[in-house]
């Protein structure tokens, strides 16, 4: 008997006869945020603008209100009109001022919302108010009409009630800007 086996070397068919006792097998390996949002509908992304931040203001805040899953921030970009110093932070305290945001669920058939509280600074220098920093996570230094990106993949986790903020750390007063991705396991 002759069966078509798939050579891994060459790519090629080759007509062999019998059995090898062997199984070609082929796989697609992507993120876990690709299959979060295909298989249950909570990957998301938040975005957010912040106009005419003032130093040490914070432009986005963003706390896991779910009381049985935990936020993964998958990636943080970021954008400023004016050369600026960006940290992200851990915080703790109520976040007011500001307006609230609804992050976009990335699987557009989905009905899911994201539990969790999210804002962005209002216009005219009016951050986000009532935080305090528990830890300093990263920074990110951005240059004027530039992007930068907290590169996270995957690292960042958010329990129950814990929740980031990114502050407009030095510059000279300007737009902040920019997307939050993150799913929930």
């Amino acid at each position: 008997m002759f069966i078509n086996v798939h050579n891994d070397v060459s790519g090629a068919q080759e007509e062999v006869r019998g059995s090898d006792n062997r199984m070609n097998v082929s796989s697609r390996s992507d993120s876990r945020s690709y299959y979060n949002s295909r298989d249950v509908g909570q990957a998301y992304s938040l975005v957010f603008d912040f106009q005419s931040a003032a130093a040490t203001e914070y432009g986005v805040y963003l706390q896991n209100t779910s009381s049985t899953k935990t936020i993964v921030v998958d990636a943080i970009g970021i954008n400023a009109a004016q050369n600026a110093r960006m940290k992200l932070h851990f915080v703790t305290g109520t976040a007011t001022a500001g307006n609230a945001v609804t992050p976009v669920n990335l699987n557009g058939g989905s009905p899911n919302a994201a539990d969790c509280v999210a804002r962005e600074g209002g216009s005219e220098a009016t951050g986000i108010a009532g935080l305090t920093i528990d830890k300093t996570i990263d920074f990110a230094a951005v240059q004027a009409d530039g992007h930068e990106e907290f590169r996270l993949d995957d690292r960042l986790r958010l329990g129950q009630n814990q929740a980031i903020a990114i502050e407009y750390d030095e510059g000279t007063g300007g737009d902040m800007f920019g997307v939050i991705f993150f799913f929930f396991e």
